[in-house]
């Protein structure tokens, strides 16, 4: 039920993003997190497109401590973003509002 409204709300939150990246010939990345969800992310330097099943996002590249983090690209601060990608070699998380999707890992 949390992650109906969760996904519900992220809906709401498309209108908020901006354009979508041109991904050019980047590759995507598809990811089965713990609870079964997938997602895939194609990255492109400071950009990033996250497709989830039912909505896509425009991501860009934030400062990370380690390895790579991506947050939505609204126009928002930082601190402010719904949707935050942390990846450190074939593993990550998805922050997607208060949905956590962990123990996320490369689908090969």
């Amino acid at each position: 039920m949390k992650k109906l409204l969760a996904f519900t709300a992220l809906g709401l939150l498309a209108g908020c993003s901006s354009t979508m990246p041109d991904m050019g010939t980047a590759q995507p990345v598809n990811y089965q997190c713990d609870g079964g969800e997938n997602f895939q992310i194609t990255f492109n330097e400071d950009k990033a497109l996250l497709q989830l099943p039912k909505d896509d996002y425009a991501l860009k590249r934030a400062v990370s401590a380690s390895g790579i983090k991506y947050i939505s690209d609204d126009g928002m601060p930082d601190i402010s973003a719904a949707i935050v990608f942390h990846g450190k070699g074939d593993e990550a998380r998805l922050d997607l509002g208060r949905v956590v999707l962990k123990n996320c890992t490369v689908i090969k």
